[in-house]
């Protein structure tokens, strides 16, 4: 995006219209699913319509050559571990180069929202090279290095919200590459577990394995796993795997020694506050161009869902503001969406210009609200959350009291999105997730917001998060802590206490979540300079296998290697 930002709009066409091209796969030799058992879900994809366009599939993992050649994945085995509300993810990825060439590739990988990245190693001749975290600028110097010795590095680096790349290289003539990626993500009560691999062209072979702690009963009378499974050759798949939440049960949270994960839900009760009138911003960047027409749809399903006198203002944002409607929210289902597709998407994301662009039309309609749709990827004028916060705060002067997002997309910034609707205006708006569907998202949307809500954890020398913000009835929160030896776990939020019955398991799984808690800890709430901040973040990150906003995955060809660099090779992984 950076070098087209100054361009028009039409003259990004040719720049941006290839994007089409990668939705193809995805609907190429679509196949049922077939299931090891009844507990299998995989949920549909649309297909390729002439009349409609291109489906919308964002392709979840790939391996592209440095001139644009896409590598096959001939081969993907997962397999992962479910200890609610916790889970830990292995990928085994096999990728095939058709070239008569040595390549040099681009490893990109979107993990679900706010999983963290643990593991990357990558097959040098016939052993397995771990990755290692390294301070990121260190990171770049070696693999640059090693690169001109033409050996083999890798690198892994955070990208754009959820998005994970890597530099590969190299990717042998006629041969394959293959890489293992791991992460743990958090999965919210009732939530399913889900496998990205919507959108993944046809496989030569797909083996999943997911293992459900707590699950079947056993002949003693305890609990034992259950393993919910797909095995298909040639296999093209039509949606994501899933195991259902119900199949999952459920624990208030996890424990060994003085580190705990409790899962609370503060409030019960509803609070309506209606959408009276507002300004709504629909993001149409390049970056949503694979799922521009889903996008729509859930816009005009929710304007459905808000009372028909309703007043809205939309507008499509990229690098520029373009008004599609003006009105009662029972008129926008003729033209609005129409309207917006008509427009499509090209260009980059400039928030900046888009808040500055609701804060002119909230004053000349009276809107008290302000609701984005989009990605949360800014890519134009100010990028930084913090720095737009004044720009957000302007919206105060002309009567707006709340901001709030619908986050859409596979590749996202919920943090983003999160730092410019809270703590600025009157009151704390919500990031919402598109999957909820239009009926909770409308119902989100007019329920009131609690700010400020103190969390208090017993005798806990650390504990995350310290306060609350944005929260609504029926909120889930997770409540990280670090204890004195084996206390039982007491938790305060806003005045209620909590006394959670925690699950013991192996330390690993534990040991990273808290981990990653706390590297966030000190990336939305630091308490020392910027210099100690980072230090105390690439210290954590190093030390528990847990990639940062500062550090990087590196894999060097030999232990020696990692000696010149004084890597330390002394982590575990578990």
């Amino acid at each position: 995006h950076g070098g087209v930002e100054g361009k028009g709009r039409h003259e990004k066409t040719l720049l941006y219209g290839a994007l089409g091209f990668t939705a193809i796969a995805a609907a190429i030799g679509v196949y049922k699913a077939k299931s090891d058992g009844p507990r299998i879900d995989i949920a549909p994809v649309s297909l390729i319509d002439s009349s409609k366009g291109v489906a919308s599939a964002e392709v979840p993992v790939r391996l592209t050559a440095s001139d644009g050649t896409g590598l096959k994945l001939v081969s993907l085995r997962a397999e992962a571990a479910v200890e609610d509300p916790l889970a830990l993810t292995e990928l085994h990825l096999t990728f095939e180069n058709p070239e008569d060439r040595v390549l040099e590739g681009t490893f990109s990988i979107t993990l679900p929202q706010g999983a963290s990245l643990s593991r990357f190693a990558m097959k040098v001749g016939n052993a397995w090279q771990e990755g290692e975290v390294v301070e990121k600028q260190a990171a770049r110097q070696a693999y640059e290095d090693f690169l001109h010795r033409k050996q083999d590095p890798a690198l892994m680096e955070q990208g754009a919200g959820n998005q994970f790349s890597a530099r590969v290289f190299p990717i042998p003539a006629r041969g394959t590459k293959e890489i293992i990626v791991t992460y743990a993500e958090a999965i919210e009560v009732g939530a399913s577990y889900v496998l990205p691999l919507r959108g993944l062209p046809q496989l030569g072979s797909l083996d999943v394995n997911v293992h459900v702690a707590g699950t079947t009963a056993s002949a003693a009378g305890g609990k034992t796993d259950a393993l919910f499974g797909l095995h298909q050759q040639r296999f093209t798949p039509a949606g994501d795997f899933i195991v259902d939440g119900k199949q999952i049960p459920r624990s208030p949270g996890l424990r060994n020694g003085e580190l705990a994960i409790a899962r609370v839900i503060p409030f019960a009760s509803s609070r309506p506050e209606p959408v009276g009138s507002a300004v709504i911003l629909v993001d149409t960047s390049a970056s949503r161009g694979l799922g521009i027409r889903e996008q729509v749809k859930t816009l005009e399903a929710i304007i459905a869902k808000l009372p028909g006198e309703t007043t809205i203002s939309v507008a499509c944002f990229d690098q520029e503001v373009v008004p599609v409607f003006n009105g009662k929210a029972a008129a926008f289902a003729q033209k609005g969406g129409a309207s917006i597709i008509a427009h499509g998407a090209l260009g980059a994301s400039d928030f900046e210009q888009a808040i500055g662009w609701a804060r002119e039309q909230a004053q000349a309609m009276k809107a008290k609200r302000v609701i984005f749709v989009t990605d949360g990827v800014p890519t134009a004028g100010e990028t930084d959350g913090q720095k737009l916060r004044t720009k957000v705060e302007a919206l105060r002067d002309v009567g707006v009291q709340r901001m709030d997002a619908i986050a859409i997309g596979g590749i996202r910034d919920d943090g983003f999105l999160r730092t410019v609707v809270r703590g600025v205006l009157d009151r704390d708006g919500v990031v919402l997730d598109a999957k909820l569907g239009a009926d909770a998202l409308a119902r989100r949307l007019g329920e009131a917001t609690s700010s400020g809500v103190e969390v208090k954890v017993e005798g806990a020398k650390w504990s995350w998060p310290e306060k609350l913000d944005g929260l609504q009835a029926g909120d889930e929160v997770l409540v990280y802590a670090e204890l004195e030896g084996s206390a039982p776990v007491k938790i305060d939020i806003g005045g209620q206490r909590f006394a959670p019955d925690l699950r013991t398991i192996d330390r690993p799984l534990v040991e990273r979540a808290w981990a990653q808690a706390k590297i966030q800890s000190l990336v939305e709430a630091p308490k020392e300079s910027p210099a100690a901040t980072k230090q105390q973040i690439i210290a954590l990150s190093t030390r528990h296998r847990v990639l940062s906003p500062h550090t990087a995955l590196l894999v060097l060809e030999t232990d020696r290697d990692y000696q010149r660099f004084n890597i330390d090779r002394n982590a575990k992984v578990d």
